[in-house]
């Protein structure tokens, strides 16, 4: 068994999971060293006073042309957790999200794969987008998707798709992107006689992450930067907006503690049985948007959720008002996806069971007083004035 890394390497992390992830590493006893873009360097400091020394930010404003700066970054790095990844949200097109992810992910893998380097694990954060048509057409079968499912997708042309699609589908390429450079690595050790590979390539694949961010993380100053948490707040559109039925179709969810949890477990995990990929599923169950409704009209959620808007000092009006009169009918409710998913490998390897994780009504707890009390002091976000 290979020691236990020291210096980890994160990129992303001023992301949502991202900066989940550096937590908990440095909870681990890990030495965390994480990229960030110049104007986000002291923020990403911020966000960890209690780092004491283990925390290490530098610079790097684009993952493709500053690549040449990655033999610099990497010295001494024992394990890598690639979380960068461009995201869709309005403005960003197809072509520079499928762009972006790929040639990204690419470089750095160059980089990893040089016999200077000192990696010997690299970890991608993916997503169970990997397993259906990145139009969504599929995800209303009725299947089991495991560690085993893979896309046929090898590549698109992101100028004649959607910024939805190319963001799915670049999660599909980009993971094939590992496992190409890991059977090019042991091909090359095969070559020399060598058993195993020098680096261990692992793939996280969670399902919608949700989860409010952390205690000393910049507060989102915009509904685009809450990450798919924008969905929950689809539950409850402004009380001036007449209310709608999310659209978002996908029931299965996760926590973003639990996801980090899975990326520091995969840095010492043992290798699967069987020489199986190290590609792990990581989703607590299933959440329709009819299950969120009725969870969140019960009285005792409500006296809950009350309480928790008072400790964040919301407004008197708000608490009382709460958050039932802003649900959309059920009836309304429209079709959501139907596929399932099988995260035994995920269990066995990892040791992370059902019970193990955030329940989605935990997530609702935390999140949604968290979206009203937001909204309290962003009213210029959520009702811009006319340029």
């Amino acid at each position: 068994m290979k020691p236990r890394p020291n210096l980890v390497l994160v990129t992303g992390g001023t992301g949502h999971l991202g900066a989940r992830i550096i937590d908990e590493l440095l909870k681990a006893n890990y030495s965390v060293r994480a990229t960030a873009r110049p104007h986000k360097v002291d923020t990403l400091r911020k966000t960890y006073p209690g780092a004491d020394g283990k925390l290490d930010v530098v610079e790097m404003a684009d993952l493709i042309a500053d690549a040449g700066d990655w033999p610099k970054i990497l010295k001494g790095v024992d394990a890598v957790i690639h979380v960068a990844c461009p995201v869709f949200h309005p403005g960003v097109t197809a072509t520079a999200i499928y762009t972006a992810a790929n040639e990204g992910t690419q470089k750095l893998l160059d980089a990893v794969m040089d016999p200077q380097s000192s990696v010997t694990r690299f970890v991608l954060t993916g997503s169970t987008g990997v397993f259906f048509n990145p139009d969504f057409s599929s995800i209303m079968d009725d299947t089991t998707y495991d560690h085993n499912t893979y896309s046929d997708i090898e590549s698109i042309d992101p100028e004649k798709h959607t910024p939805s699609y190319g963001y799915i589908a670049s999660k599909i390429t980009s993971e094939k992107l590992i496992w190409k450079a890991e059977q090019k690595m042991k091909a090359e050790q095969e070559s020399k006689a060598n058993e195993f590979p020098r680096i261990e390539f692992t793939s996280i694949l969670p399902s919608t992450v949700y989860g409010w961010f952390l205690k000393d993380y910049p507060v989102p100053k915009t509904i685009s930067e809450f990450n798919a948490n924008k969905f929950l707040y689809g539950l409850i559109p402004p009380s001036d907006q007449f209310p709608s039925f999310p659209t978002y179709p996908l029931r299965t969810v996760v926590h973003n503690q639990d996801v980090a949890k899975a990326h520091v477990l995969a840095l010492t995990a043992p290798a699967p049985p069987d020489g199986q990929r190290r590609r792990f599923i990581v989703s607590q169950g299933m959440m329709s948007w009819v299950d969120a409704i009725e969870f969140l009209q019960q009285p005792e959620t409500i006296t809950k959720f009350k309480a928790r808007l008072r400790e964040l000092k919301a407004s008197e009006r708000t608490v009382s008002n709460g958050i039932v009169p802003r649900l959309p009918d059920v009836k309304d409710a429209m079709q959501m996806s139907k596929f399932n998913l099988d995260s035994s490998l995920t269990e066995s390897v990892l040791g992370m069971k059902a019970s193990d994780y955030i329940p989605w009504q935990e997530t609702l707890l935390e999140v949604m007083p968290e979206l009203l009390a937001w909204e309290e002091t962003h009213q210029d976000a959520l009702h811009p004035e006319p340029s």
